[in-house]
């Protein structure tokens, strides 16, 4: 049950913050999110749903609800949750914890060193 829902937050991670995404770019934040949780499954719900370290769990309305069943953005996040647990596809952001869109510059990015650029995401790492 526990590896079962830690692949849900994190499925719900990488649809809600990078669906629109390449596959290696939805890889790229499932892989960020491990990274701050350590590899460890028990800490990726708590890291997904901390307050304020994602767009998606910080909105108004009620951010929750799983997406439709047959939405193909929900499935491919599903598959890559799963496989990202299971230890089948490994980091690519080269150890980063924290990413933002391109389209926003964020105060914190100067306090770390960016790692690679995927997609409409930058990624950063600890200096």
């Amino acid at each position: 049950m526990l590896i079962q829902s830690a692949v849900l937050c994190l499925a719900m991670n990488i649809y809600h913050e990078a669906r629109g995404e390449p596959v290696k770019g939805q890889i790229a934040v499932g892989t960020v999110t491990m990274n701050r949780a350590n590899w460890d499954v028990k800490e990726i719900c708590p890291v997904v749903y901390a307050p304020k370290q994602f767009s998606w769990t910080s909105l108004q309305k009620h951010p929750y609800r799983y997406p439709p069943r047959e939405d193909r953005s929900w499935q491919r996040a599903k598959t890559l949750a799963q496989r990202i647990v299971g230890g089948e596809l490994k980091d690519v952001t080269k150890g980063a914890t924290y990413f933002h869109a391109h389209s926003v510059k964020p105060a914190w990015r100067h306090t770390f060193e960016r790692t690679v650029v995927i997609g409409n995401h930058v990624f950063y790492a600890s200096r």
